[in-house]
């Protein structure tokens, strides 16, 4: 039993009835990673293609002990012309084209930490259209406005070691999309340690 303790300068005191009173914060986990250095944005300014489908961006994890959990995901659409368009999430696609942008695009939230995430970050721009066959799409989100989107993933999308995550696009109708208008994608996620 606790009987001793006070003062309004501690983090926890025991009051006159012997009840332990403790101060208590709430946290998300990816802020606190992001104190860690281990929260990161992948960013890109992507390009539509004059097709019918294909990739904005995509994260090949090199990681061999961490899993890159996705906690959000941010779509600004700057121009769009099809107004039956859909953002596309696929695990492990093969992909063809696009341009690396790695150094630049793979931001830690935490810039005096340090930490890298080992991966390797493509975009379609205007000097290289991404396209992408197979794979497993397990998401699909409507942008039919020229606005934000804000997909909380609750980082629940979880790409572990070796895998792919793509972020593609498609029209519903089968149409071709307008060539070289801009999606910008900026996706939160969290490295984290397997056990």
């Amino acid at each position: 039993m606790i009987k001793d303790g006070g003062g309004r300068a501690f983090l926890a005191k025991v009051s006159s009835q012997q009840r332990l009173l403790v101060e208590s914060k709430s946290r998300s986990s990816e802020e606190v990673e992001a104190q860690n250095g281990q929260s990161f944005v992948l960013h890109g300014e992507c390009h539509l293609a004059a097709a019918a489908s294909g990739g904005l961006m995509s994260l090949a994890n090199s990681e061999t002990l961490f899993n890159v959990f996705i906690t959000r995901i941010h779509i600004d659409v700057h121009t769009l012309t099809p107004v039956d368009l859909v953002v596309t999430q696929v695990k492990n696609p093969t992909i063809s084209n696009g341009t690396d942008i790695s150094t630049t695009g793979i931001v830690n939230k935490n810039y005096a930490s340090g930490v890298v995430l080992a991966g390797t970050l493509t975009i379609s721009d205007g000097s290289s259209n991404m396209t992408y066959t197979g794979g497993s799409q397990y998401h699909a989100f409507p942008v039919q406005t020229m606005q934000q989107y804000i997909r909380d993933m609750q980082g629940t999308n979880i790409v572990n070691p070796d895998t792919i995550i793509l972020w593609g696009w498609k029209t519903r109708s089968g149409s071709n999309a307008t060539d070289a208008e801009i999606i910008s994608l900026s996706v939160n996620c969290v490295r984290v340690k397997i056990d």
